[in-house]
């Protein structure tokens, strides 16, 4: 009697355990377990803050504001940072002459000088120096907007 006993406790666990690993792996719950695993496996981003930047806007060749910047990668994870480090003069370099550039269209004045469409061209840059999806957002902030003194 005892082993007909254990031979059904072990089929149930037998059927327990296969109906689980069906569920999980290949069943409903498999797509909020890969949800899981790669939320556990994502890496921290981590912030690379560039010393501020300062604009100056010209229109009809006279200086009208001077607005300074504050930038910061974010990158997918720390092996990145190195790379980042190593091309800081490059990407600063480009981002000021991309800068300049927009900050004379108007539309890019109105939209604001933390707008979408800012971002996206200095994540281009990012791309384009650093290689593709090194930098995964640009945080912009606006910490200054001056007049200069006339004389």
């Amino acid at each position: 009697m005892r082993i007909v006993i254990l031979i059904v406790v072990a089929v149930i666990l037998l059927v327990g355990a296969g109906g689980g690993a069906w569920w999980f792996l290949m069943g409903p719950g498999a797509e909020k377990t890969e949800e899981l695993i790669s939320e556990i496996n994502k890496p921290e981003p981590v912030f690379v803050p560039l010393h501020p930047v300062v604009i100056s806007l010209i229109q009809e060749g006279e200086v009208t504001h001077h607005v300074t910047m504050q930038l910061t990668l974010q990158l997918h994870d720390t092996w990145d940072k190195d790379l980042t480090d190593r091309n800081m003069a490059r990407l600063r370099d480009a981002f000021l002459h991309e800068m300049h550039g927009l900050y004379a269209m108007r539309m890019v004045r109105e939209a604001g000088f933390e707008s979408p469409l800012v971002k996206k061209r200095l994540i281009e840059i990012c791309d384009r120096l650093l290689g593709e999806g090194v930098v995964a957002e640009i945080l912009l902030r606006e910490l200054e907007r001056r007049q200069p003194n006339k004389a």
